[in-house]
């Protein structure tokens, strides 16, 4: 049953849309005192659950990537992709830049730069840029903390 609701949700190609990552994707926050980031797997139901930064790592490894781990690494490596930091009314917050187009869990669409901010992001300086190693480090801890 679980492998026909996920296989519902792909396009032709097999890979998912945006649209339907968005339509199975709800906020859930991390444990208390516990920042973990992770590429959400669905539930038994086909929901995927997860704060801001597990939305712009799920929509990059899913949608963008087609679930490829070396496509993954490789945009994020080259800087073609990257999850960049800013701050919000609400605290620190995680967006998914893809080329010049900005996504995060608050627009759940491609927006520019300039749309972002105009949401109260105010993303973080270059010499505070997310690198790729920060990315492995925070998902393999939350991959060992179970």
């Amino acid at each position: 049953m679980v492998e026909w609701l996920i296989m519902e949700r792909r396009n032709w190609r097999g890979s998912m849309t945006l649209s339907d990552f968005n339509n199975h994707y709800s906020y859930k926050y991390d444990p208390k005192g516990r920042d973990e980031w992770r590429v959400i797997k669905p539930n038994v139901l086909g929901k995927y659950h997860g704060d801001c930064e597990d939305y712009s790592l799920s929509v990059l490894y899913y949608v963008i990537c087609r679930e490829s781990w070396l496509r993954f690494w490789w945009l994020l490596i080259t800087f073609q992709a990257e999850i960049c930091g800013c701050n919000t009314k609400n605290g620190g917050h995680a967006v998914l830049r893809y080329g010049d187009m900005y996504i995060d869990n608050w627009t759940k669409t491609w927006v520019e730069r300039e749309d972002m901010q105009e949401l109260g992001h105010e993303f973080w300086p270059w010499y505070l840029t997310i690198l790729p190693t920060t990315v492995a480090i925070k998902m393999v801890m939350a991959k060992l903390r179970g």
